[in-house]
């Protein structure tokens, strides 16, 4: 059985269809932005992957978040990189190029969380907060 975010999957059941279970009872690992910028702004996201995966542009309003699910494969170690721009134009942006970075041995479900606030932009490993990460550029 596998626990996280208060919620148990037995992934290990073979008749289980949770889009959060890969193959062999491995959890899939979830890429997760969130927008902390304040009423009325909303956060722009686009993410892509070093296998040519794509989300697609995606709008993330205050207090929401965009996630989606995806499993690591042990040749092909996958990299997601992101796009999150904010403000009236859009004239503030970053580019976080290791959003998710596999490892070298398959992992299950492993979280990176991406929060956008005013300030900047902070990581949130496996419900572990690793404080501010990137500061936000202005075009």
């Amino acid at each position: 059985m596998c626990f996280g975010l208060n919620e148990g999957i037995v992934c290990s059941d073979p008749n289980n269809q949770n889009p959060r279970c890969g193959g062999a009872g491995c959890r899939l690992n979830t890429l997760e932005l969130r927008n902390e910028l304040g009423r009325g702004n909303i956060l722009k996201v686009d993410c892509t992957s070093n296998q040519n995966k794509k989300t697609g542009p995606q709008v993330v309003k205050f207090n929401e978040s965009y996630a989606f699910s995806f499993e690591e494969v042990h040749a092909k170690r996958i990299v997601w990189a992101c796009h999150l721009r904010h403000g009236p134009k859009g004239e503030f942006y970053q580019s976080i190029w290791r959003a998710y970075r596999g490892a070298a041995k398959k992992r299950c479900a492993q979280i990176r969380t991406w929060v956008a606030k005013v300030d900047g932009i902070y990581l949130v490993r496996n419900v572990e907060p690793k404080g501010h990460q990137f500061v936000w550029l202005k075009s």
